[in-house]
């Protein structure tokens, strides 16, 4: 494999005039990689394309898109490294007004098309330079976020970034009259698993049970870890019901983890507290003591559980495989070959889609027979019950 650090940066020449190109791309590939772009459109495919593209030199009038046009969109991309990617633009001697128009829009420097190849090596050096120093300042700062706000041993949220998320989150589901959970949850028997088998074992099994947690949430569900072997589940535009269905798929994603240590097969199971907003309190602290109450309802009851009311007999009996998935969730199920788990709740979905069809048939072309699907309904509905 090459060593990309003994390679050449790469410099993207935008320039109309294959002469103009040609010159400056001699006087570059000493020291430069030079790449070269008709006008501006195809400068901009190469940016967007090629990440090792350091500078920019290019040309101010141009076919397609010009040199301003091609800075103001480097500019207002969302990418950091193509918006900050340094500009330098080829002007003539006295032309005054451009220059100006090309500060405004974020050009870097200036050369002019009679600068000697001394004078464009030192711009060139410069700024790129600079822009490693920014690149590298950035990427710190980055991972001192990223330090701050997660989890060392299992990478995931903690508890300083998940209550600045939640309450986020919460705030925004308080104005749209949504509902909100939050689960807590604690692993069963951590401190045994420590004493029988080390603390090098009890890592593993945080890990383990981490990655758990956030294979089996939704993209917009928060997962931390927030104290040793506690976590929190923070979940908008989830209800009671959806919340239980939640804890009770996360319950089982732990208990059915195969955990071997050392040649050592180590059980790990959770419990788990819920609390909703509004039922339960419309503060983040407060839902998260609900929830931690909770927890140690589930405890008491036995372990290996949820708790979702202020006592455990008060729970009811639910069992997720039982409960109807939405339309998208029915599409992903589908999507993963799922059947299985679908066919028990096909007429239900089709009955929610009903209207759908009806729909179709008014504003679209093609006709749905909607009796032939009631049929099928039917069909299915009897054949459930058997």
């Amino acid at each position: 494999m090459n060593d990309l650090s003994s390679e050449k940066p790469l410099i993207l020449i935008v320039d109309d005039s294959p002469t103009i190109r040609l010159s400056l791309s001699r006087a570059l590939q000493d020291e430069f990689m030079p790449v070269e772009a008709v006008d501006g459109e195809q400068a901009w495919e190469f940016i967007s394309g090629d990440s090792r593209i350091e500078v920019v030199i290019t040309d101010l009038s141009m076919p397609k898109l010009d040199g301003l046009g091609l800075v103001k969109r480097m500019r207002n991309s969302v990418v950091m490294r193509i918006q900050n990617m340094p500009v330098i633009m080829v002007t003539g001697a006295d032309d005054t007004d451009a220059r100006e128009s090309a500060f405004q829009a974020g050009v870097n420097d200036f050369v002019t098309k009679t600068s000697d190849r001394i004078e464009l090596l030192a711009r060139l050096r410069a700024h790129r330079k600079l822009a490693v120093t920014l690149r590298e300042l950035e990427e710190s700062q980055r991972e001192l976020r990223e330090q701050a706000n997660t989890d060392v041993l299992t990478r995931l949220a903690n508890r300083r970034f998940f209550t600045h998320i939640a309450n986020k989150e919460l705030s925004l589901m308080r104005r749209q009259k949504e509902h909100f959970a939050v689960l807590m949850m604690d692993i069963d028997h951590f401190k045994n698993t420590n004493d029988t088998f080390g603390h090098a074992a009890g890592d593993y099994v945080l890990t383990q049970v981490a990655l758990a947690l956030a294979n089996n949430v939704r993209e917009e569900d928060t997962v931390a870890r927030v104290g040793g072997e506690e976590f929190i589940v923070s979940s908008p535009y989830t209800n009671r019901l959806a919340a239980i269905v939640l804890a009770e798929r996360l319950r089982k994603a732990v208990e059915s983890l195969d955990l071997i240590y050392n040649g050592n097969r180590i059980p790990v199971t959770i419990s788990i507290g819920i609390a909703m907003q509004p039922q339960d309190g419309d503060a983040l602290d407060t839902l998260m003591g609900v929830a931690d109450e909770r927890l140690y309802v589930a405890k008491n009851a036995g372990r290996n559980r949820f708790c979702a009311a202020n006592k455990h007999h008060d729970e009811p009996a639910v069992d997720i495989d039982m409960v109807c998935p939405k339309l998208d969730e029915a599409i992903t199920m589908i999507k993963h070959g799922n059947l299985q788990r679908l066919m028990p709740h096909m007429s239900k979905l089709l009955e929610d889609l009903i209207p759908l069809f009806e729909l179709a048939n008014e504003e679209s072309p093609v006709h749905i027979d909607v009796d032939q699907v009631r049929g099928a309904i039917i069909a299915l509905k009897s054949k459930n019950k058997k």
